[in-house]
């Protein structure tokens, strides 16, 4: 492949650019209703759009040609809707899909990126638990969708699994957050009963709220508790951890896979649903493996590590799980380690 020329260089670093500016884009689209509306009129025109939500007409126009631009949104004749699939992803709260909020979720995230310069030369870090309410409630609240795809998409992949949620088992959330895993397994499986646990007492709080929201209080619980000391022994058939691993301390890690595993019957089976860091070059450089190692670097102050694969298999038979199903969705890792 020949060496790209300077002015390609330059147009490679305003696409890098401009993502950041799609990213406002899309939650400004959200905030006023832009994907929702289109999603529910295909083929509506700029000036019918403007009136729909409320907004200038010239405004509005700029914008879903910006969309259009992005490859969000198609042209249906006079009008716009939205590029294959996009309407689940975008428009529709109630899909499966559904990654509407991911985009402000990214911008609470980079608020952290203001003090990385000092951070760098200090080597100091402000953990996840630390941050604010605000930032807390933004990440629950762009994550939620994370379970259902799993639920929906990833479990029949994984039959012994499935099977095992619909005869009614007892489910440990590990790192539960805002309660969103729990909630949704539970609503997905009648007979399961989910208790979560998470070391930060605001996100226990939410879960709670949410729990209560649902009417699940008989079925669901959430917990504060540290990482090495989980829940009872030898109580549940299922743990399960979404987007956790990697930030547990590195040093805590070894001692948390071993409170899983205590946690769990023997044959018992956890589910780790995370990101995990390229092995090779090649991975590094194209997507959907480039996110992960990005998802380590706007982590990065926070103190968290993502492991590799190889990393995480240790980590299981040093509890003494063996990984014994594994699947992929988009950037996402999926791995089912059972009890020996």
């Amino acid at each position: 492949m020949p060496e790209p020329t300077l002015p390609e260089q330059v147009t490679k670093l305003y696409d890098l650019i401009a993502g950041y500016h799609a990213t406002h884009l899309l939650e400004i689209g959200r905030e006023l209703g832009v994907w929702e509306a289109i999603t529910a009129r295909p083929g509506i025109t700029s000036a019918d759009l403007a009136s729909r939500i409320r907004a200038d007409p010239f405004y509005t126009d700029v914008l879903v040609r910006t969309a259009f631009a992005f490859e969000l949104l198609e042209r249906d004749g006079d009008g716009w809707r939205m590029a294959p699939h996009f309407d689940q992803i975008l428009g529709t709260p109630s899909a499966t899909f559904y990654l509407g909020g991911a985009a402000r979720t990214h911008q609470v995230v980079g608020e952290d990126y203001a003090s990385y310069v000092q951070r760098f030369r200090e080597g100091s870090r402000v953990p996840y638990q630390q941050h604010s309410k605000a930032f807390m409630e933004a990440v629950a609240s762009g994550l939620q969708a994370l379970p259902r795809i799993f639920t929906d998409l990833v479990l029949p992949k994984l039959p012994k699994l499935q099977a095992r949620l619909e005869a009614g088992a007892r489910v440990l959330d590990v790192g539960c957050g805002g309660g969103w895993a729990l909630v949704q397994l539970a609503e997905r499986f009648p007979k399961v009963t989910c208790i979560g646990v998470d070391n930060e007492p605001y996100s226990i709080e939410l879960a709670n709220r949410l729990i209560a929201e649902r009417g699940l209080r008989d079925r669901c619980a959430a917990r504060l508790m540290d990482a090495q000391r989980l829940a009872e022994d030898s109580a549940f058939d299922v743990a399960t951890s979404f987007l956790v691993i990697h930030e547990i301390d590195p040093k805590d890690k070894a001692g948390a896979f071993a409170a899983v595993a205590r946690a769990l019957k023997p044959g018992g089976q956890f589910v780790i649903f995370d990101e995990t860091y390229p092995t090779t070059d090649a991975d590094l450089r194209k997507m959907p493996a480039r996110f992960a190692a990005l998802a380590q670097w706007f982590e990065l102050t926070w103190g968290n590590r993502l492991n590799t694969k190889p990393e995480l298999a240790a980590l299981c038979a040093g509890a003494g799980l063996t990984l014994a199903d594994e699947t992929t969705f988009s950037r996402f890792y999926i791995g089912v380690a059972e009890k020996r």
